[in-house]
C-alpha cells in the first residue's frame, strides 16, 4: 500500500513553473526522502499535498483512501516551516496549546516530549532553546496526533552537526514505531542515511524515483574522485577541460573532487591525461558509488 501517489502534478507560477508532470509513489513504511537543490520544487510538491497550495494540473492521493480530506489529514503530521511558538511559554505548554487546536487529548504530549528527547526540558521557555532543540520540538508538535504519515520539509537547514545528527536519529525513531516519514532536503548525506526510498527533483523535474538500492543501482558505474597535485588552481582548471568529468569542489586543502560520466572515465585515465598536461598527481582516489554520485550525474 502506498500513503502517497501523486499523478503529474504540474504547478505554475505566471512565467514560472516550479513542478513539471511530477508522478511519485511512497509505500507505507518507508522513509522517503525527497532529494533536489534549492528551487528544484520540494517546497512546493509538499505544499501541494498538505493542501497549502494548489496543484495546476494533476493529482495526487493519499493512503489509497475514499474518505473526505480532512478526516485522512487527522492521520499526518506536518513540518513545513520555521518552528512557530510562543517564546515566553514552555516547550509542555506550547505543546499543549497546539494539541488542543489540533482537538487530540494533551496527554499526548508527554509522549511526543520524550520522542524529540525534550523531557528533561519541557518547563523552559521556548525562548532560550537552541535552534535544534527548537526544530525537535516542531517536531514533537507534528507527532501529538499519533500520526501514520510525517512529512518534514528540510528538518536540519541550519543545524550544526550535533543537531543534524539528532533530527537523524528521531527519524529513525519515528519511523521503527512504523510510521511513514517524508523528508524533503537538499542534503545528500542526510538522504542517504535515513531514507530507504528517493525521488530527486531539479527544477521542477523528476529525474529519478524508487527505492534507494534501485535508484542507485540504474547509476551504478556512476564514481567521484578526489585528485590532487601541487597546482590545485591549474589541476581544476585541466580537470575542467577533460570530456565526461565535472569538477564538483575544490577543497582547502586543494584537493579537487570529480564526478564522471558513468563508463566514460576511469582512475587511469585521468592520471594519464593530466601527466600528458603537465601536473603530476599526488592523490588520486576512486570514491565508491553513492547517492552523491547518482545526484550530481542526474543533476549536471
Amino acid at each position: 500500500m502506498n500513503v502517497l501517489t501523486t499523478n503529474g502534478i504540474t504547478k505554475r507560477y505566471a512565467s514560472v513553473t516550479a513542478l513539471k508532470g511530477v508522478s511519485i509513489a511512497v509505500p507505507a513504511g518507508s522513509v522517503y526522502g525527497i532529494l533536489g537543490p534549492n528551487g528544484s520544487g520540494k517546497t512546493t510538491l509538499l505544499g501541494i499535498v498538505t493542501d497549502a497550495l494548489k496543484a495546476t494540473t494533476g493529482s495526487y492521493r493519499l493512503f489509497d483512501e475514499t474518505r473526505k480530506p480532512h478526516e485522512v489529514r487527522r492521520k499526518m503530521g506536518v513540518l513545513l516551516e520555521t518552528p512557530n511558538f510562543y517564546p515566553y511559554l514552555s516547550a509542555r505548554h506550547n505543546l499543549e496549546i497546539v494539541a488542543r487546536v489540533k482537538r487530540v487529548s494533551t496527554k499526548s504530549v508527554r509522549e511526543a516530549l520524550e520522542q524529540v528527547g525534550l523531557s528533561d526540558r519541557q518547563h523552559d521557555k521556548f525562548k532560550t532553546f537552541s535552534l535544534g532543540m527548537k526544530q525537535r520540538l516542531a517536531i514533537a508538535a507534528a507527532l501529538l496526533n499519533d500520526p501514520r504519515v510525517v512529512i518534514l520539509d528540510e528538518p536540519t537547514n541550519g543545524l550544526d552537526p550535533e543537531g543534524i545528527s539528532e533530527i537523524r536519529q528521531i527519524i529513525k525513531q519515528i519511523a521503527a514505531r512504523g510510521c511513514t516519514v517524508i523528508l524533503a532536503s537538499h542534503l545528500l548525506d542526510e538522504v542517504e542515511k535515513v531514507c530507504t526510498h528517493v525521488a530527486i527533483l531539479r527544477k521542477g523535474v523528476l529525474l529519478a524515483e524508487g527505492e534507494m538500492k534501485e535508484v542507485l543501482a540504474r547509476h551504478d558505474e556512476a564514481t567521484t574522485m578526489e585528485v590532487a597535485g601541487d597546482d590545485a588552481e591549474k589541476l581544476a582548471r585541466v580537470l575542467g577541460e577533460m570530456e565526461g568529468v565535472a569538477v564538483i569542489e575544490v577543497t582547502a586543502e586543494g584537493v579537487a573532487i570529480i564526478a564522471c560520466r558513468p563508463g566514460e572515465v576511469t582512475a587511469k585515465e585521468v592520471n594519464r591525461y593530466c601527466f600528458g598536461r603537465g601536473i603530476v598527481l599526488e592523490r588520486l582516489v576512486t570514491k565508491g558509488h553513492n547517492l552523491e554520485s547518482t545526484f550530481l550525474e542526474l543533476t549536471k
